[in-house]
């Protein structure tokens, strides 16, 4: 019985999460929706830039697409899951993927999605914050 309720739990856990994602109107001209690539990181006043490209390696990034889903790539994986925006800048992530083989600046990026709760949004430029106004900072893929 209970190895029956755990899978359930789980399945239900994430219907809700992927289900209940919207966005809110962004309240000007620039588009949170679309292809954003990592560029950097900053942690603690540190800024660490995107490594080289190297082979078996993919870029960073985030898609956020319509009605709150959300599709992204780490170092090695892929990931998918829901965002909402509110008033005064404020976003939640959630979602998950697998962090198997992650290089450091792919956990870098995993470890800190979960924790975003403000983003900041410029011409071509996305700047997410979480914990300590730390940021993962994006520029937009054309």
């Amino acid at each position: 019985m209970k190895a029956l309720i755990i899978p359930t739990a789980s399945v239900l856990f994430f219907s809700l999460l992927t289900g209940c994602g919207k966005t809110t109107t962004i309240s000007s001209n620039l588009e949170l929706t679309g292809k954003w690539q990592l560029e950097s990181i900053v942690q603690e006043d540190d800024t660490i830039s995107k490594p080289a490209t190297t082979k078996g390696v993919m870029d960073i990034g985030l898609n956020f697409k319509d009605k709150g889903e959300l599709e992204g790539t780490t170092s090695t994986n892929i990931l998918t899951g829901f965002y909402e925006t509110a008033q005064q800048n404020t976003i939640q992530i959630g979602g998950g993927g697998t962090e198997r083989a992650e290089t450091s600046w792919g956990n870098l990026f995993v470890n800190a999605l979960p924790s975003v709760n403000l983003y900041d949004l410029k011409t071509n430029r996305l700047i997410l914050y979480y914990e300590n106004n730390n940021q993962l900072i994006f520029s937009r893929v054309q």
